[in-house]
């Protein structure tokens, strides 16, 4: 493994570590709760449309950050094209032809060109987004610096499924029309009776598919940033610099692994998301 991105890895974590155990008084350091960490208090607060918050919290900051973060990144990457592709350039290069032809291309028989720029976006967006979250920021408890990923937010996850799920439909009805898209769920050699049964059978696995593709995104981020805020937790419990210490040593480990995580995380929704929508285009009667 790359000495350099573990020695990374270990001064993000401990720094972090160490800050939290320095700035907070002594007095204090009982009140700390890793719960904390997860509730999304407004930081600015503004009113409400029936049920809906409209108050700009961190998750809100977070995706703000995230979309500031691919703009940039889009304009330097366009305006530094070269020939003879640079790190960077040969960097993003890869991650392109990863989601052009390890995802999109893999998987979808047709619709490649209209679907890519969404599913490529969709990659990105997680991507950048997860690997925020590994960066700490001054948006934890008491404004110190802490690990926090929009995506480890149910309802971001969940958004960002319906956008999928919603697509998905679009594209099928678009393509095979209203009537012939809903009526391909079910084979049109099976009896009525078990037409019906296969036809809600399929739409209750659609229903599922929105859980899943949200609910295992937000699973996966919030686990491994969980487990970062325990491992910080035992060391104010500790009260103790060995402790920390020897607590950072294992954090750089799930550090390094989550990671790993964000990558995974970021290419299953492109990926999936690719499934969804190649699988209604190319529809099977």
């Amino acid at each position: 493994m790359n000495r350099r991105l573990v020695l990374v890895a270990y001064l993000l974590v401990g720094l972090v570590a160490l800050a939290v155990l320095a700035i907070i008084p002594g007095g204090e350091r009982e009140e700390f709760d890793v719960a904390h960490e997860f509730e999304l208090q407004p930081i600015v607060e503004l009113p409400s449309i029936g049920p809906v918050d409209l108050s700009i919290n961190k998750a809100v900051v977070y995706l703000w950050v995230t979309t500031a973060i691919l703009v940039v990144l889009a304009v330097v990457i366009a305006r530094s094209i070269k020939p003879v592709p640079s790190r960077f350039q040969y960097m993003m290069e890869t991650i392109y032809d990863l989601a052009r032809n390890g995802i999109v291309g893999s998987v979808m028989k047709s619709g490649q060109v209209t679907w890519f720029p969404y599913i490529a976006g969709a990659f990105f967006f997680v991507l950048v987004s997860n690997l925020i979250g590994l960066v700490p920021l001054p948006f934890a408890e008491h404004n110190q610096f802490g690990f926090y990923a929009a995506t480890a937010n149910l309802y971001v996850t969940l958004a960002l499924a319906l956008c999928t799920f919603l697509f998905t439909h679009y594209a099928g009805i678009r393509k095979n029309g209203f009537f012939r898209y809903f009526a391909g769920w079910a084979p049109s050699s099976a009896p009525p009776v078990l037409r019906q049964l296969i036809l809600v059978i399929h739409a209750v696995s659609e229903a599922f598919r929105l859980v899943s593709l949200s609910v295992r995104l937000f699973a996966n981020m919030l686990a491994g940033h969980a487990i970062l805020g325990v491992f910080f937790a035992m060391a104010l419990i500790f009260q103790s610099y060995l402790a920390a210490l020897a607590l950072q040593m294992g954090s750089v480990l799930i550090y390094l692994f989550e990671i790993f995580v964000a990558f995974i995380q970021a290419f299953i929704f492109a990926i999936l998301s690719a499934v969804y929508i190649g699988g209604a285009l190319d529809q099977e009667h």
